[in-house]
C-alpha cells in the first residue's frame, strides 16, 4: 500500500505488512515454510543493510494485536540506498 505524505514536501510513503506479504509470497512458493517473523526480520535486514536511517528514512508502527507495519519513505536516497545493497 502507498500514500502520499503530507506536511513537508510531497515525499511518498509505502507501508509494508508482513501478513500480506507473506500471504502473497506463499501463493507463488508453496513448498518453502516461511512465517511472518521471517518477513519481518528480512525487511529489516535490506532496511538496515541499506544504511536506512530508522525515523529518518524508515519507520515501524505496531497495530492494537501487537503485528508491525513497515513504512519508508520513497526517495532518491532511499531508492540509492537499497539499489546498492542489492
Amino acid at each position: 500500500m502507498h500514500y502520499e505524505g503530507t506536511g513537508r514536501g510531497s515525499e511518498t510513503v509505502y507501508k509494508i505488512n508482513p501478513r500480506v506479504s507473506q500471504e502473497e509470497i506463499e501463493k507463488k512458493v508453496e513448498s518453502e515454510k516461511l512465517t511472518t517473523v521471517n518477513i519481518c526480520r528480512t525487511i529489516l535486514a535490506l532496511f538496515y543493510g541499506s544504511a536506512l536511517r530508522e525515523e529518518v528514512d524508515f519507520y515501524v508502527t505496531t497495530t492494537s494485536r501487537s503485528r508491525r507495519n513497515y513504512h519508508i519513505k520513497v526517495n532518491t536516497h532511499t531508492l540509492n540506498s537499497i539499489r546498492r545493497l542489492i
